[in-house]
């Protein structure tokens, strides 16, 4: 079966090359993965697509990623420490708060990045764009792009000779100078960018420390091809304690001074490397080969301290695409091979003995395609499929009955309409999948506890998980506004948990293990509106209605008191438990981020108030501890002396406003908010800069 699945996908790969075009209609672009295509508001989309350029970011003067992804209807950041972020899309894994992959493929320049837990490390100062696809998006992106994927391109080699130099300080501490050049050559160009960000941050030992180098040299070898080279180097240090255990100690102790959380004090080198080679034939068509090498050596703290670790992260990779258009024809077909492993030691803290050493190897070979067909005039279908093969290793190297290789296929695949009433308007249209195979750990932990005892009552196999996503959407852009409206709906299905509930452990086999727990679905509705920026009064507004319910879910929650302490309920009994019909833990039905932006005669001073509202949400699945929303005020500001040195400055939560920005509480029945993981928000904040460019 294995073997004619493969052979099927490279059938439809290669049927793709073999299209020919037969009448003469409006040329169609094809969206790819590609780093260098200008993915902007296109007539032909059938999916909610945001976008954002580096101009854009530029003035929002970003302190995290969140400060960007926030303007995009329908997704939500956790800050995990002062610039670290997970990222949700339409509610899928908001339950799950911890080190745990988010359900959103994170790509940067091409590759979707394997990052601890989850979390988007990128300098800041080197982002080109960002593009944010909502809803299954695993017919590009494979694994875990469950509920969309945020698309990020590094700042590129220009043709051109200009400079810039930025410095900013501000509250907690908060450093940055960044010090960027382009230059152009008779046949080449070169970038080249160093920042450093330094902070204390708010809460003790939330510290951040960042250094970076990094460039791209673009060789054109003749006018229809070039050679691109880019390297990243960042070091990068950060801390810990930013939540709290209980409303007692978030109303006495908000910075959570001598609170060690679960895992933290990281220090990281992050290397990254590709080599990109880019072809366009005078018959309309583009080949783009690619390799990279991503590695990721960090050491860091886990379980309040007791342990040290030393991890080292290694992507390999490479890529190779094809497009052609036609007249009323477009596709794309590609090759994605990645070669990533994992190698980990964790030591006791207070002796430096070897608790545990082992590692991952994962294989992925996959084809994709794309697909556009212009049906009858202004009516445009796009098509998308991808098959992944996945092999996985896991090695433990300290008891090897818990070695697993697991392997899995999975085809992922995407159809959406695209009807142009004009130029500017258009509806669309369309039907996706994503999926995430069980993680090795998963698969181990179920293996280990069933050789231990074959009478259990857990799976030896867990199903992957897939979501299914529809939707419908209206975009347009005038010389008025440009907006995007869509309405959704994402089914999930076979979301894998633990059976006693999200990080609980219990000295019974069965209930500390995997299973297939329940399905979920998100509703909703996304709206973004903005007006033209050149004008004296401009506005941006992000709306997100969401609607997120456990269709079908179970746990086996513990009812008794553990006399073992808070951490590990071992002596614990439980029951089983239906969660049907319960809200998704922290999903709020209302969110709206809404800025102004006024600009004085002569545009010179720019003045942008900003309101962030968030509705209130249930901190726990059994949807017994409601959280009430908040709303913050921020302001920033921008003044232009002349061509080259601007001013610019912002403040954070204006108003001085006291407020959780995030609530957890374990699914125990015998909990209170006592024991609940909070993490309060940071006072008002100052910050100011100078930049300038020559």
């Amino acid at each position: 079966m294995k073997k004619t699945r493969i052979f099927l996908s490279c059938i439809l790969a290669g049927a793709l090359t073999n299209i020919n075009a037969t009448e003469v209609l409006d040329a169609i672009s094809v969206e790819s993965s590609t780093i260098n295509d200008n993915n902007g508001l296109r007539k032909s989309e059938v999916s909610s697509t945001s976008y954002m350029t580096n101009e854009e970011i530029e003035k929002i003067n970003p302190k995290s990623i969140s400060d960007i992804l926030n303007k995009i209807p329908g997704v939500t950041c956790s800050l995990v420490g002062t610039d670290s972020i997970k990222v949700h899309i339409r509610g899928i894994d908001s339950q799950m708060y911890m080190g745990e992959k988010p359900g959103v493929a994170v790509v940067i320049d091409g590759v979707p990045v394997q990052e601890t837990t989850g979390k988007i490390n990128i300098d800041l100062d080197n982002i080109e764009s960002i593009k944010v696809i909502k809803g299954g998006a695993s017919y590009l992106y494979g694994n875990d792009a469950l509920s969309g994927a945020v698309i990020i391109t590094t700042k590129n080699a220009k043709a051109t000779n200009k400079s810039k130099i930025e410095t900013e300080a501000g509250s907690f501490g908060t450093k940055r100078v960044l010090f960027e050049t382009s230059q152009g050559f008779d046949n080449s160009s070169l970038q080249l960018q160093g920042s450093i960000r330094d902070s204390d941050g708010y809460w003790e030992d939330s510290f951040v420390k960042s250094k970076s180098v990094n460039g791209k040299y673009q060789y054109y070898i003749d006018d229809l091809s070039d050679i691109t080279l880019g390297l990243d180097y960042t070091k990068r240090e950060t801390g810990d304690g930013n939540s709290v255990s209980g409303i007692t100690e978030a109303v006495t102790n908000p910075k959570s001074v001598g609170v060690y959380s679960y895992g933290g004090y990281y220090n990281s080198d992050l290397t990254k490397a590709f080599l990109t080679y880019s072809k366009t034939f005078e018959d309309d068509s583009n080949l783009m080969l690619r390799a990279h090498k991503y590695i990721d050596d960090k050491n860091s703290k886990s379980n309040r301290k007791k342990y040290d670790n030393i991890e080292k992260w290694n992507q390999n990779g490479g890529k190779a695409e094809y497009k052609k258009s036609f007249n009323e024809i477009g596709f794309m077909a590609g090759v994605d091979i990645q070669r990533n492993t994992t190698d980990e030691q964790q030591y006791l803290a207070a002796d430096g003995s070897l608790v545990n050493s082992y590692n991952t190897e994962e294989n992925i070979n996959a084809v994709y395609s794309e697909l556009k067909y212009e049906l009858i005039k202004d009516l445009v279908t796009t098509l998308n499929f991808r098959y992944d093969d996945i092999q996985h290793k896991y090695t433990d190297e300290k008891n090897v009955r818990n070695n697993v290789e697991p392997d899995y296929q999975t085809f992922s695949y995407r159809a959406g309409l695209n009807y142009s009433i004009n130029d500017n308007l258009s509806l669309y249209s369309s039907f996706s999948t994503g999926f995430r195979t069980p993680s090795v750990t998963q698969i181990s932990t179920n293996q280990t506890a069933l050789a231990a005892d074959p009478t259990l009552n857990i799976p030896s196999e867990i199903d992957v998980e897939k979501t299914y996503n529809y939707e419908l959407g209206i975009t347009n852009k005038d010389d008025l506004l440009t907006y995007n409206a869509s309405i959704f709906q994402i089914d999930r299905k076979n979301y894998i948990g633990r059976i006693a509930g999200n990080y609980i452990t219990s000295d019974n086999e069965e209930e500390s293990n995997y299973d297939n727990i329940g399905d979920m679905r998100s509703r909703g509705l996304e709206l973004a509106i903005s007006s033209d920026s050149s004008k004296p009064v401009s506005f941006d507004l992000a709306y997100t209605y969401l609607q997120a319910k456990f269709t079908d879910y179970w746990i086996s929650q513990q009812q008794t008191l553990d006399p073992d302490g808070p951490y590990r309920p071992l002596t614990a009994t439980y029951d089983r438990v239906d969660f049907s019909g319960n809200n998704v833990s922290r999903t709020p039905n209302h969110t709206i981020n809404f800025a102004l932006n006024l600009k004085s005669f002569n545009d010179k001073l720019t003045i942008s108030p900003e309101l962030i509202y968030r509705g209130s949400y249930y901190a726990d699945e059994a949807n017994q501890f409601k959280q009430g929303g908040y709303t913050v005020f921020n302001l920033r500001t921008e003044y232009k002396l002349n061509k080259s040195v601007e001013f610019f400055g912002r403040v954070d939560n204006v108003l001085d406003k006291n407020y959780y920005q995030f609530v957890n509480v374990n699914s125990s029945a015998l909990a209170t908010m006592e024991d609940a993981t909070i993490r309060v928000a940071a006072p008002r904040a100052f910050y100011a800069g100078l930049r300038y460019r020559f």
